[in-house]
């Protein structure tokens, strides 16, 4: 039966057989253009599958790749040269077809020869791939942990909507103005119903979080942090834009809440930009965050030309502006995730806004 996967899948599997042929990866400016000058040589990749963990050792510099399982017992070892000669095609293929999942052929023919059994790490994991490069700014070699996007396809998640992810707004309706906020139609978009309220004169306060871990996590990135990115959520729901730059704009504008928190525009984009890369590197709603990343090493970016970039963690400027420039909040499934409508609660209206966070491109 053949393998299947979707481009994302695919582009996982082509960014491990390039890396390991090319046995170095090149790092990237906030633009995604290659930094010539700046690369990591490669000395192991580590897959970790559902059948267990396999080493693609490279380090003999040998033109050869030695495969070991998790025992350290050899598997076999394969001429570089042979995979080498087919990583281009097996990139057009994956970027000419069409439909939601698709084969491969010359791809599975690499993975019997690498001893693969499927396409992409086992779900769960925050790494798709495991790199143990040279390191020229440390004595060691340590093993990295690195997650892979490709801009080929449907635009990926940076952060993934979740029940976790829903904001809670107090509804503060205006007394003077004889109409009141109404319960909106079935057809109403969150977008509508969040508008109405300021159409009649009232406004939303940030009341809470349904996720007290989530709000734990986030306070470890500023004290003030969920009371900021409530805000950024706020302002992509009142149709201010979806773009972080468009909502950071008018997040600035508001001399209330800018003075309540005590930031600048400047503060505002520099815990943003943090707060993405945290989540990029590790931090998710539903588990507790330790505040470290020493065991990721970053992001490798396949790109439509069929480059593949790194933002490690040594260029993380670069990374942290890559991010901020282009994800997107996002509006996931009302219904799935328990959001977008007006209900009661301690004598209040309220309503939930969820927060997703996707790639542009």
């Amino acid at each position: 039966m053949p393998i299947k996967g979707n481009k994302g899948e695919w582009s996982e599997f082509y960014a491990f057989i390039k890396i390991l042929t090319d046995a170095k990866i090149f790092t990237a400016n906030k633009d995604l253009e290659i930094l010539k000058n700046n690369f990591h040589l490669v000395l192991k990749i580590i897959r970790e599958e559902s059948a267990g963990i396999k080493f693609y050792d490279i380090s003999k510099n040998n033109g050869e790749v030695l495969i070991c399982g998790q025992s350290g017992e050899k598997i076999g070892n394969v001429k570089l040269e042979k995979i080498k000669s087919k990583v281009v095609d097996i990139f057009e293929a994956m970027k000419n077809s069409s439909g939601a999942t698709f084969g491969i052929s010359l791809a599975e023919n690499i993975m019997k020869e690498l001893h693969c059994s499927q396409i992409k790490a086992s779900s769960g994991r925050k790494a798709d791939l495991t790199i143990v490069l040279h390191d020229k700014k440390s004595p060691d070699f340590p093993e990295l942990g690195f997650s892979i996007k490709s801009r080929l396809g449907s635009p990926s998640t940076l952060l993934n909507a979740s029940g976790a992810t829903n904001f809670v707004y107090r509804v503060v309706e205006n007394k003077k103005d004889e109409k009141s906020v109404s319960t909106p139609n079935k057809t109403s978009t969150v977008r509508e119903t969040a508008t109405q309220v300021y159409s009649t004169g009232g406004k939303l306060e940030f009341c809470g979080m349904d996720s007290e871990g989530f709000r734990k996590n986030l306070r470890k990135v500023d004290s003030n942090f969920p009371e900021i990115i409530a805000e950024v959520i706020r302002h992509y729901y009142n149709g201010k834009g979806s773009k972080l730059p468009d909502l950071v704009d008018c997040m600035a504008k508001d001399k209330e809440f800018i003075s309540k928190i005590d930031f600048t525009k400047e503060d505002l984009i520099f815990k943003i930009k943090k707060f993405l890369c945290e989540v990029a590197l590790g931090m998710t709603p539903k588990k507790e965050w330790d505040g470290f990343t020493k065991a990721h090493g970053g992001y490798i970016i396949v790109k439509e030309n069929g480059e593949i970039v790194c933002y490690h963690l040594y260029n993380r400027d670069e990374f942290e502006d890559y991010l901020f420039n282009n994800v997107k909040l996002d509006t996931p499934s009302t219904t799935k995730h328990k959001f977008g409508k007006f209900y009661k609660e301690n004598d209040e209206k309220r309503i939930k806004f969820n927060l997703q966070i996707r790639f542009i491109k």
